[in-house]
């Protein structure tokens, strides 16, 4: 029997764009703070779009902008597999957590404009604060151990023996002569 997988991993994405034309400089950066959360066979992703515009010229202003909050399902069954992953030197070291995809389709609700840019479209890759690297290893852990949980039950309900036909079911065979 199979226990409900239930884990969460708060993460944020960050990127600034930056535009310098007619004698005015207009800086933006957005942040996407989210959580992933897994429960039972489904991977939720939820985010919420902040942006800060800078726009200096004749005047200086700062405008912030907070979108609503997207949730995004994809379904267990549609990952390969789940992994943290470092770059850089010991010095100067980020971390991430890696979701691949088995289908491509897995990850396209979440591109888009408010959405996520993707490197490789079957792959999610999200940075982890060094303060979540052990819980990001475990929620990668859960991703796993959910992902092969139900590779299991495929393989066993493949492997089931099929019902005996009820008396009468199937027709006699012929007596032999």
């Amino acid at each position: 029997m199979t226990s409900a997988r239930v884990a969460a991993l708060p993460f944020q994405v960050s990127g600034e764009n930056q535009v310098i034309a007619k004698g005015t400089v207009t800086t933006t950066e957005e942040r996407r703070h989210g959580v992933l959360r897994l429960e039972g066979a489904t991977l939720t992703v939820q985010w919420r779009v902040e942006r800060e515009i800078q726009r200096v010229g004749v005047e200086i202003r700062t405008d912030t902008e907070r979108d609503g909050m997207r949730s995004i399902p994809v379904r267990v069954d549609q990952l390969g597999d789940a992994r943290v992953r470092t770059r850089g030197r010991w010095w100067w070291r980020r971390w991430e957590l890696v979701l691949t995809a088995r289908d491509l389709s897995a990850f396209d609700p979440l591109a888009g404009n408010d959405g996520f840019d993707f490197a490789h479209p079957a792959e999610l890759v999200l940075p982890v604060r060094t303060a979540d690297v052990e819980l990001a290893r475990e929620f990668a852990s859960e991703v796993e151990l959910a992902i092969a949980e139900l590779a299991l039950r495929a393989a066993e309900q493949a492997a089931a023996p099929l019902p005996a036909p009820a008396p009468g079911a199937l027709p006699s065979a012929p007596p032999s002569a």
